[in-house]
């Protein structure tokens, strides 16, 4: 991180070398190995993480002789009820202490903490009846998974809007779910789901955890009784898909998926501009959406599911409600000879009415130009979205444009329209066989990459 640089004549005049020290051992920042289960042969790395881990405690359990004694390493305990005097022997340095130990009573912690919770994980819950706007008079709301789009997007966002009482946030981590309900004022955090799945009081669940884990949380709660806003990709295969369609099916609860775009302004008036015309439209999206490190989790095809099924989704989303048509068939060509993750790839969708919607999503480009734009004909008419802040209209030999002071890509109106039908018991905001029919199209584009033909939905 700081520079290697080093001299070459000190080096060789007095021999020396650089060895690293890497905490824990073979395996530790590998997120295959820590996240994703994948292990190392034996005969390969004989000492990894874990190895190292379990050889540690295995010295530490010695008894006779013991061969790693750690008990020296605490100095002094205290009950919880004295941890005041904890404190004034640390700060104060009137004795000698090392490490300070506080200590509570055998008794079970209660529901709301955050210790020794189970890893992230779904088991079957029983329905539970919806309630609606409990006693602030908001539908209180619980949300799974706080990552970067959700830290920096979704529960700001959340916060700032103030329309909806905010129960209980569950990450994998207990710190990090005790930071997030203090830094967005939730009432309670968790790494169980089930603390939001179980909870009667709740009538909607935010679902913002990685791709991998979206079908079944989203099945678990729809069949706790709940209202979902689940972050897309809904899922990752066919059978995923149709899981979360019959839980559905037997619900009380609606489903929403996060795409946003069709709710930014400057679209929803595109798409009113639209509709006054009749005939086929032809639309041309062009995302350039910059490269990210072929490392991540978002290109494990078991974990993300690639930048198609979880990025290219919002586009198909967006082409369905500008035109407002069934989409009848998807083709889909990447280019040749690409190593690694396929993050560039041309979409051709055809719709029910004749429209067809082209969508070029490319990392291959500079992002100095912009992100996003959005091109549409029809009937004499050309209208071009700009990042969403631009919305640019040429009809009859005149062009007229108008502007935003800010990009809004409307996941402030996505939040707002899932708080609102929770407020008034449903319906959804948004069609959800529309939504299943976007999610579908969306699988059929990798179906056509890989049959090389065009996919029929």
């Amino acid at each position: 991180m700081t520079g290697t640089a080093f001299s070459y004549p000190e080096f060789m005049r007095k021999e020396l070398r650089i060895v690293v020290s890497r905490s824990y051992g073979p395996g530790r920042y590998d997120a295959d190995y820590e996240a994703r289960g994948t292990k190392y042969p034996e005969g390969w790395v004989r000492w990894t993480e874990t190895e190292n881990l379990a050889e540690c405690l295995r010295l530490m359990s010695l008894d006779a002789p013991r061969r790693l004694d750690v008990a020296a390493l605490t100095s002094h305990r205290f009950p919880i009820a004295e941890a005041e005097a904890a404190y004034r022997l640390v700060v104060g340095g009137n004795e000698p202490c090392l490490g300070v130990v506080l200590t509570y009573p055998n008794e079970e912690a209660p529901p709301s903490s955050t210790a020794d919770r189970p890893a992230l994980s779904v088991s079957s819950v029983p329905r539970a009846k919806r309630a609606h706007r409990g006693r602030t008079g908001k539908p209180a709301i619980g949300v799974i998974g706080a990552g970067a789009f959700a830290r920096s997007v979704l529960l700001p966002e959340l916060k700032r809007s103030g329309a909806a009482s905010l129960r209980t946030l569950v990450t994998l981590r207990g710190t990090t779910a005790d930071h997030g309900r203090e830094m967005f004022g939730f009432e309670a955090a968790s790494t169980d789901p089930e603390a939001v799945l179980e909870d009667g009081a709740i009538d909607g669940v935010i679902i913002a955890t990685r791709h991998d884990s979206h079908a079944a949380l989203a099945t678990a709660a729809l069949d706790a009784g709940k209202s979902v806003l689940v972050e897309k990709p809904l899922a990752l295969d066919r059978s995923s898909l149709n899981q979360v369609v019959a839980a559905r099916n037997r619900s009380d609860g609606f489903l929403q998926i996060g795409f946003n775009r069709r709710f930014a302004p400057m679209a929803v008036t595109m798409r009113d501009r639209m509709a006054q015309t009749t005939g086929p439209h032809q639309l041309v999206i062009r995302v350039n959406a910059g490269s990210i490190d072929a490392d991540s989790w978002i290109h494990a095809a078991d974990e993300g599911g690639g930048r198609i099924v979880g990025e290219v989704c919002h586009f198909v989303d967006l082409a369905r409600f500008l035109v407002g048509a069934p989409i009848v068939s998807v083709h889909a060509e990447a280019p040749t000879a690409a190593d690694g993750p396929c993050d560039d790839v041309s979409v051709t969708l055809r719709f029910e009415d004749g429209s067809l919607a082209t969508i070029a999503y490319t990392a291959l480009g500079d992002p100095t130009p912009g992100k996003e734009r959005v091109e549409a004909f029809s009937a004499g008419r050309t209208l071009t979205l700009d990042n969403f802040n631009a919305l640019t209209i040429a009809a009859d030999g005149r062009v007229t444009t108008a502007t935003r002071g800010r990009r809004d890509k409307g996941v402030g109106g996505s939040l707002a329209a899932f708080i609102a039908a929770l407020s008034s018991g449903g319906p959804a905001p948004i069609d959800e066989a529309e939504l299943i029919e976007t999610s579908l199209a969306t699988l059929a584009v990798l179906e056509s990459l890989r049959a090389g033909r065009r996919i029929d939905l």
